[in-house]
């Protein structure tokens, strides 16, 4: 097998999962056959043992793995990619439990070709990207980074690059994992073309506080954004200087959202203590899983 040559044969999956709900089954049967192996790591407290027996037997290509607690996407990812480096794969498809391919033409259009200095494969979700470019393969474009759900990741370059990085827990993993990429010299190419159905936070009608007019919006818990502004915040000390126009991306985006929440969430008090929170961990250096403290 060549190195870097990405095939089937070269390709396994993993996909985290944490208290799914059945719709996983067809999430995962849509992409099962482009793999050579799927890793399901599981970080629910319980397991769903019925439900888990469910989606093994989809295929004898998926192996279980529990973790017992729910240690977070990024040391969840990081299992799955260690069982791919010793089972002796060159690469691995990353998914979330609500993510599906429509398709399998994202991996038609991508197998058959090695790919030197690239971490990411990534299937588009959206049309907007982080300062796109044209990239030297046909019909992939270079991006400053790439959610984790439908990467297919160089499994030679996670182990260069240390991994993911534990301590943020869930939320930004993908894009701190985007810029360490960037700063070593990896490319992360993304398709030009819609190939991935993938969900962010939950859609729900709210009424803003001075208009009192309502629109859909994406909503994340005040755990959800706990996380985010904590880990944005590392983000922004960490590499301010190393990859400034991506921090600035950052903190633009984290602006919005805050914006978003004083305008159309009507908990507003307790968003406001959960960020502050956030704050007063990420000045004091306490990363991993949140604790009330």
């Amino acid at each position: 097998m060549v190195s870097g040559y990405l095939d089937k044969e070269s390709l396994c999956g993993v996909v985290v999962i944490y208290n799914p709900d059945d719709t996983i089954v067809a999430n995962i049967s849509s992409y099962i056959n482009e793999l050579s192996h799927l890793y399901l790591v599981d970080n629910s407290e319980e397991a769903n043992a019925g439900l888990i027996r469910q989606i093994c037997a989809i295929s004898d290509k998926i192996s279980y793995h529990a973790l017992g607690q729910n240690k977070g996407i990024a040391t969840a990812l990081n299992k799955g990619c260690e069982l791919g480096v010793n089972n002796g794969y060159q690469w691995i498809l990353t998914m979330d439990q609500d993510s599906f391919f429509e398709s399998g033409e994202f991996f038609d259009s991508i197998f058959g070709t090695t790919y030197p200095g690239v971490a990411i494969i990534a299937a588009s979700y959206n049309s907007i990207y982080f300062k796109p470019a044209q990239s030297s393969y046909a019909g992939l474009i270079e991006i400053g980074f790439a959610i984790t759900s439908g990467n297919v990741l160089n499994l030679a370059a996670w182990l260069k690059l240390g991994g993911f990085a534990d301590k943020l827990f869930i939320d930004e993993v993908d894009n701190e994992f985007c810029i360490r990429a960037g700063l070593n010299g990896y490319k992360i190419l993304t398709t030009n073309k819609i190939f991935l159905r993938h969900h962010l936070g939950d859609d729900v009608m709210i009424r803003h506080w001075i208009t009192r007019q309502t629109r859909k919006v994406s909503k994340h818990s005040p755990l959800r954004v706990y996380y985010v502004v904590r880990n944005n915040l590392y983000i922004w000390r960490k590499y301010a200087f190393s990859a400034p126009a991506f921090v600035i991306n950052r903190m633009r985006n984290l602006a919005a959202q805050i914006f978003k929440i004083f305008l159309y969430f009507p908990d507003k008090k307790n968003y406001l203590r959960v960020m502050l929170k956030a704050v007063k961990h990420a000045c004091s250096g306490r990363y991993g899983k949140y604790a009330d403290k």
